[in-house]
């Protein structure tokens, strides 16, 4: 994440599968919120259904502030 906020990024998001109740608690504890995206992808004959979740990035100091 400091990567992508170093790079100038300011939100950044990913997808949970549904039914993945363990990694959506992760995620939540860790300050990603639900969005309430939802998609449906198939792969290799089995249908998927995700959820997205989004959090904002700390920013960057401002060269002023060091």
């Amino acid at each position: 994440l400091a990567a992508l906020g170093a790079s100038g990024s300011t939100v950044v998001t990913l997808w949970v599968l549904t039914s993945n109740d363990r990694a959506q608690r992760f995620y939540s504890r860790h300050g990603w919120q639900l969005d309430g995206a939802t998609k449906t992808v198939e792969l290799d004959g089995v249908t998927l259904s995700e959820v997205r979740y989004k959090r904002a990035l700390d920013p960057l100091p401002t060269p002023s502030a060091l």
